[in-house]
Order: structure tokens, then C-alpha cells, then sequence
């Protein structure tokens, strides 16, 4: 089978050998003029022509869509031996040739949009040709889906950067949703700057979702790819929404986080104590807000010495002080939270941040009235929970139920007295034999619970894929 290479080579080498020779199209041509052919082909010393009269053909270029009377025309002309390729190919061939610099300047100069259109359509160009191209497109007044060249614009777009991890299901390349999950997940910074000259497509919403972002350039200031330009572009709005979103993104710089925080609402304030990145002297200012943000603060940001001690020299009340225990990002200062009060060891009870030593210590301190924060901990001793299950609390058995570090045999049990309240637990519990989980998938609220499952899912996908194992019961 040749390749793209391969079909470059055999249009150089007949050019090059068919000098003064004519190159016929067949069916019809979307991206190209007569005129762009019949030039392109001059210089290369050939002639174009889209019909058959007679004349000398040293290659024939086959579009997808052929009349009969072009059909029969293809089909005396192989049988005269003369050289065929599809139109993809040569447009493979033509795009090779075009000098991406003079063609934007000509496009700058002419301003022909047709023309614009017609090379967006051209999946040869690379993406980096082809943003170059695209932000050059004038939407006019409308919307991105508004009229038919929008539409067909937006769609080529889409098409061209719809790259899911999984299954691309071709319709949804027609699905605004799409553009929206782009401007979400696209990893270079050149696309995302390009979506910011489209025009900013609204995306529906209820009002339960007024906290989710409502227009593409509230979804392009979430994406950590973003380039400080656009960053400064987007802050250059002073729109409030935009600022929240751009708040919350970690990729912001320390510059950008000072602007945003000095004109900053309590909205605003909330979300950038979601800033993995946040400076250390805006958490200290950002400690002297309202008590939603201060807890949100201790809760989601990671915890050094320096910021603990200002925590502490903050005066803070007890309840609010104990969230730092629910901190996933306590490394630093585990050792100096373990023990500076009962509120916070509670909480530190059930953190996956604590190993099995500093759960064992918690417990040997504070007893049964730790058990139930504890039985939650996957980091926890199994012979402890072990020791918790003989006691037979039903909360405790629920969270135990739910557990991955659970002994199996414990688990085996719980399932085999098949009482619902302790299934809800082994549904979403990995370590659950799978025998078990395809009896819960008879049951409708345990099969929801089970999407979450990744023992389920994968059996799930292997007996899709035909693969399905049994040495998994």
C-alpha cells in the first residue's frame, strides 16, 4: 500500500518526466479554483484541465463524486495505463508547495474570505498553518453556529481538534458541546488562542449551574494551557466571571493573581483558594476574609510552615482551625497539626495523608471515640479493623463495607448477609469480589453506585472487548 510519501514521489516524478503534459480533474474540486489549479500547475510546467477532449494526460486526480459520463472517462483512461490519484493526494502534493508566509500575507492584502474558507477545508495544512488561517476568518456579527459559513467554519475546526482519549464518535463533531470540551481540554496554548477570536459562543445552562462557566472564554480561562497573553487579553475584560475562573487556574502568574485578588469579590476570593499556585502573601490576606473562604482556605491549600503559623497567629476559632485536618496537602506540617488539638486529630482520623502509624498512635490516644473517623481511612491497620467489626456498630460496619483495605474474608461476610445498607458500601468498594458486584447489578441504585466501581468497570470493558477473565471470583 503506498503512502502519502509514496504518492508524492509519483506526482513529482511524472511532472518532472511529463513535462508540457496535461493534468486532468475529475469529479468535483471544493478546496481549489480552476484558476489556483491552472497556476499552481504552470509553475510546475504541466497544464490543468476538468475535461477530457483528447488531449495529451500524464495524470488523472480523482475526486470522490464523479458524474457517469467522468466515471466512464476514468475508467478508458486506466485502460489507456495513464497514472491516477485521489484528490487528498494531490491536495497532499499542492499544500507541500504553498509557502505558508507569502500565502498569508496575500490573504492579508486580498482579504478573500472565499479563499479562507476554501484552505480551511484543506486537511493537509498542519495545525500551526491552520490557526494562522482560522483567526484570519472574519465571523462578521454573527455566532459561531449562526449562519451556514460560521457553522461550516466552526465544524472544520472542531473536526480538526475533536482528539478524545477514547471512542471519537464522528457526530459529535455537529455538537456544541465539542467546542466547548476543546476549550477545555486542549494542551497547546496556539488552539486556545485561537477559540479566543471566535466570538463567545453562550453555552445553555439551568441556573442550579450559575458557578459553571457559560461562554468559551470563561471555559478558556479554567485551561492551565492558556499563554500569559491570553491571560492578559481575558483580564483585559475586567468581567467578574472571567476573573473567578482565571482565579482558580494554577497556571496564573503571581502578577496575575494580585490583579485579580485586588478587585476581587467574595466569588472571586473562593475560587482563588482553589489556586494550587497561590502566593503565600495573598493567603495571608485572604486569611482576614469571611469565614467561608478562610475554611475553604485551611481546607484546599497546601500547607508549608510558614502558612501554618500565620493560620495560627491568626486566632482562628477551633472549628475553623480542625478543616486543616481534612488537608490532603499536609506533608510539610503533618507532624505539627498531629496532636495540636482534639477537633483537628478528629479530622485527621479519616485523611488519607496520615500512614498507618500515625492512624495506630491516634488511636491508641483516643479510643473507640475515634473508631468511626478511623474505620474510613484506607491507611488503617486491618487488624484494626478487624477489631472494630467485632464490636458490631453499624455506622462503623458501613464505613468498614466501604473500605479497600477491609480483610476479604470480612468482606466476603458482610456480602453474604446481603443486607442493603452494607451492599451500598461493598458496591462502591474495589476490593469487593466481582461475584459479588454482578449479583448488587441487579439492583438499580446499586448499579449506579457501581459506575464508580473499577473492579466493575474493568470487568465490564474486558467483557466488551472479549477478553473477560475468570480468575477474578
Amino acid at each position: 500500500m503506498l503512502t502519502i510519501l509514496d504518492y508524492k514521489m509519483k506526482i513529482e516524478n511524472i511532472i518532472k518526466e511529463k513535462q508540457g503534459s496535461t493534468v486532468l480533474f475529475l469529479g468535483r474540486v471544493t478546496n481549489f479554483t480552476p484558476e489556483e489549479l491552472t497556476n499552481f500547475l504552470e509553475a510546475q510546467g504541466m497544464n490543468y484541465a476538468d475535461k477530457y477532449i483528447g488531449q495529451e494526460v500524464a495524470l488523472v486526480v480523482l475526486s470522490t463524486m464523479l458524474s457517469p459520463l467522468e466515471e466512464q472517462t476514468s475508467y478508458d483512461l486506466y485502460d489507456e495505463k495513464i497514472p491516477d490519484v485521489r484528490l487528498a493526494q494531490f491536495e497532499e502534493f499542492y499544500t507541500k508547495h504553498i509557502k505558508p508566509n507569502t500565502l498569508m500575507m496575500s490573504l492579508k492584502l486580498s482579504n478573500d474570505q472565499e479563499r479562507l474558507k476554501r484552505l480551511l477545508k484543506n486537511s493537509s495544512f498542519t495545525d500551526e498553518v491552520f490557526l494562522k488561517l482560522f483567526k484570519m476568518y472574519d465571523w462578521g456579527s454573527d455566532g459561531v453556529y449562526d449562519n451556514d459559513d460560521n457553522r461550516d467554519t466552526t465544524i472544520t475546526f472542531v473536526d480538526r481538534f475533536y482528539r478524545p482519549d477514547g471512542f471519537r464518535d464522528p457526530a459529535m463533531v455537529y455538537s456544541p458541546i465539542t467546542l466547548s470540551n476543546i476549550a477545555r481540554d486542549a494542551k497547546i496554548a496556539n488552539i486556545l488562542d485561537a477559540m479566543l477570536t471566535m466570538p463567545n459562543h453562550e453555552i445553555k445552562q439551568s441556573r442550579k449551574e450559575d458557578m459553571r462557566p457559560k461562554n468559551l472564554r470563561e471555559i478558556v480561562a479554567l485551561n492551565p494551557n492558556i499563554s500569559s497573553e491570553n491571560i492578559r487579553y481575558l483580564l483585559s475584560f475586567n468581567d467578574e466571571r472571567i476573573n473567578s475562573f482565571l482565579a482558580c487556574n494554577n497556571s496564573i502568574s503571581v502578577d496575575a493573581q494580585e490583579h485579580i485578588f485586588k478587585s476581587s469579590n467574595e466569588m472571586t476570593k473562593l475560587m482563588l483558594t482553589q489556586n494550587n499556585s497561590l502566593d503565600d502573601t495573598i493567603f495571608k490576606e485572604l486569611l482576614k476574609s469571611d469565614e467561608e473562604i478562610v475554611k475553604s482556605l485551611l481546607t484546599f491549600q497546601k500547607l508549608s510552615k510558614e502558612r501554618l503559623n500565620a493560620i495560627l497567629e491568626a486566632e482562628l476559632k477551633s472549628d475553623v482551625l480542625a478543616l486543616m485536618g481534612e488537608n490532603q496537602q499536609i506533608d510539610e506540617v503533618l507532624e505539627s497539626l498531629i496532636g495540636l488539638n482534639p477537633e483537628i486529630d478528629h479530622k485527621l482520623a479519616s485523611n488519607k495523608a496520615l500512614n498507618v502509624e500515625q492512624l495506630t498512635l491516634l488511636y491508641k490516644k483516643y479510643g473507640d471515640e475515634f473508631m468511626l473517623a478511623l474505620s474510613s481511612n484506607p491507611n488503617l491497620d486491618p487488624k484494626l479493623l478487624e477489631e472494630f467489626y467485632a464490636k458490631g456498630e453499624e455506622s462503623v460496619i458501613i464505613n468498614i463495607a466501604t473500605n479497600p483495605t477491609t480483610p476479604q474474608e470480612i468482606l466476603d461476610e458482610l456480602a453474604e448477609k446481603n443486607i442493603h445498607i452494607f451492599n451500598k458500601g461493598l458496591a462502591i468498594n474495589p476490593s469487593t469480589k466481582l461475584s459479588y458486584l454482578e449479583q448488587f447489578a441487579l439492583d438499580s441504585e446499586l448499579i449506579m453506585l457501581m459506575t464508580k466501581n473499577q473492579t466493575y468497570l474493568e470487568s465490564v470493558n474486558s467483557a466488551q472487548m472479549g477478553m473477560r477473565s475468570d480468575d477474578r471470583y
